[in-house]
């Protein structure tokens, strides 16, 4: 019955249930103050009757938080209520700090395993390792256990003290360590390095308040050793964050001043432009950004805004579009209201927002801009580029599409675990060049995954399963008995057959996974960059001058260069 009361909440919110008693006022109004007072009423009187009459008690404050969101969905998926237990949360988001150990935990089935202790960090400190796995904390045991409830119990004040026991990848006695939280920041470069012929490359996981600042020092490392003669920003995954480090990350690469963008809402005040306030690093750089659908918000500002200013070749896939901005506000009793004020506009003019959210399909769905729909905007060379849907590329290359044996093995964290159980075996290398995974190692996983009875591909057997039960109330199981049998042939996972055309790319994995182990995040991208399409186009583009600024270039015209 509790799963129901936030349904009943965020309903009488949207002004669904207005069959009130006979003292309500019936008077419909369109003044949105008016409209505002009468829902806090509904809501408040909803609230205070089921608080008295409800048959069992229940956690009001949590009822509240998923009430408001619940409703606040109606509105788009970015405007959001974070009661005072997620303020440290919403803060971790837009600083990229927190109190902690400093470690990144995955969770396989019922237990949470050390991801990566953080460089420098207490959990490293202390001589945690990738594969170890989490029995207590602070004496109480955490199996099971998930994700949240681990992250929360490492959590707490700086040079506080917190007792773990783990399980040690590849041994059986667990052992105890006492480690000291401390002030963790997060670097929000993952991984940098040089490519071919001194090009630089910088992946970047989010946007902080830091991240521009973690981009610079990245940029500062790479060129030590020598001039740069181009760089690639990473930006694919990259979800967005902050709108500041956005705008300070295209002022590295502009003229100061430059205007990157700006914004328009149903307020006054919610119309704003946005320039670059600092001296750039390099105005003449040769800057390739990669991209691709799970880049969004403030990437896409970079991304999108270095393309209008023809300052940067975009490779990659379309971006995800999300157009819209949000701003905070206090609420009582310490909570955060993020809601969408605005839209934004790159310098071309155009907006890349691909869901409308303020007109929904009779489901409730959203739609998304067809091409047919969207209109062409200039970059300021003239280059056509398009509005809604997302950023579109310069050079297209497609992201390679998982089949679903690849994707349960990552997911359920299958490789992790193997492939730490064979790190901590073996010696350790000097670099991730010198990690090797042999066909041998491929064949022991397959017969351990078939041992446990590993499991994948359920959605096409249960489709399957639908469809027979169909099939038979309306008449035709019997005529297609035959046809039946042999689609559920074809469709019952075979773990062997399933993966053999995947075979290279398991390996792959395994070898990024135990670089993890032996060196990091750094040690797992220099693997996986290793056969990246995207990375590879990139450096081939910025190591042909003549054809990189041709693609900056409109067609028809000469940059008067040879």
């Amino acid at each position: 019955m509790n799963k129901i009361l936030p349904l009943l909440t965020a309903s009488l919110l949207g002004g669904l249930c207005l069959s009130a008693s006979a003292q309500s006022d019936k008077t419909t109004t369109t003044d949105p103050h008016l409209s505002t007072s009468r829902a806090i009423d509904i809501y408040r009187s909803v609230l205070g009757n089921v608080s008295t009459l409800y048959v069992d008690t229940f956690d009001m404050e949590k009822v509240t938080a998923q009430g408001l969101n619940m409703t606040l969905s109606q509105l788009d998926p970015y405007t959001n209520f974070f009661p005072e237990t997620d303020r440290a949360d919403f803060a971790f988001m837009t600083t990229g700090e927190y109190g902690g150990i400093g470690a990144y935990i995955l969770q396989v089935d019922s237990v949470v395993y050390v991801r990566e202790p953080m460089p420098g960090s207490p959990a490293a400190k202390a001589g945690l390792r990738p594969g170890d796995a989490f029995l207590e904390i602070d004496g109480k045991s955490v199996v099971p256990g998930t994700s949240s409830l681990i992250s929360n119990k490492l959590k707490g004040p700086i040079d506080t003290d917190v007792q773990v026991c783990i399980l040690p990848v590849g041994q059986t006695d667990p052992v105890e360590k006492t480690l000291t939280r401390a002030n963790v920041v997060v670097d929000q470069v993952v991984y940098s390095a040089i490519y071919g012929d001194r090009i630089g490359y910088i992946r970047l996981s989010s946007f902080t308040d830091k991240s521009a600042a973690d981009v610079r020092r990245a940029y500062e490392r790479l060129s030590s050793s020598g001039k740069l003669k181009g760089l690639v920003l990473d930006l694919r995954g990259n979800t967005g964050g902050v709108l500041d480090g956005a705008i300070d990350i295209v002022g590295m690469f502009v003229p100061k001043g430059t205007k990157v963008m700006e914004t328009k809402g149903r307020l006054p005040q919610s119309g704003q432009e946005y320039r670059t306030s600092a001296d750039p690093i390099s105005l003449d750089l040769p800057l390739t950004v990669l991209i691709n659908g799970s880049s969004a918000s403030a990437s896409e500002i970079v991304a999108g805004s270095l393309q209008d200013l023809d300052r940067a070749v975009l490779i990659g896939s379309k971006s995800f579009g999300k157009g819209l901005v949000q701003s905070t506000r206090p609420t009582p009793y310490n909570g955060i209201l993020k809601v969408t004020v605005a839209r934004y506009y790159i310098p071309s003019g155009r907006c890349i927002q691909q869901l409308d959210y303020s007109h929904r399909n009779p489901d409730g769905s959203v739609a998304a801009v067809p091409d047919s729909l969207t209109k062409t905007f200039h970059t300021a060379a003239g280059r056509i580029v398009r509005d809604g849907g997302g950023i579109r590329p310069d050079i297209k290359v497609e992201d390679e599409v998982l089949t679903e044996p690849i994707l349960s093995l990552s997911r359920k964290g299958t490789l992790f675990r193997y492939a730490t159980r064979l790190a901590a075996e073996r010696p350790a290398p000097k670099s991730s060049r010198e990690i090797s995974v042999s066909a041998d190692d491929y064949e022991a996983l397959v017969d351990t995954l078939e041992a446990d009875h590993f499991t994948y591909g359920e959605m096409s057997a249960k489709a399957l399963e639908q469809l027979r039960e169909l099939a038979d109330f309306e008449g035709y199981a019997e005529g297609s008995k035959t046809e039946f049998d042999a689609l559920k042939a074809k469709l019952t996972p075979s773990l062997r057959r399933d993966i053999a055309p995947h075979k290279e790319l398991v390996l792959d994995l395994l070898r990024g996974e135990m670089a993890m182990y032996y060196f990091g995040s750094q040690g797992y991208y220099a693997v996986m960059m290793e056969t990246d399409p995207s990375l590879r186009e990139a450096v081939k583009l910025l190591e042909e001058p003549q054809r990189y600024r041709e693609l900056l270039t409109p067609k028809g015209k000469s940059d008067g260069k040879e």
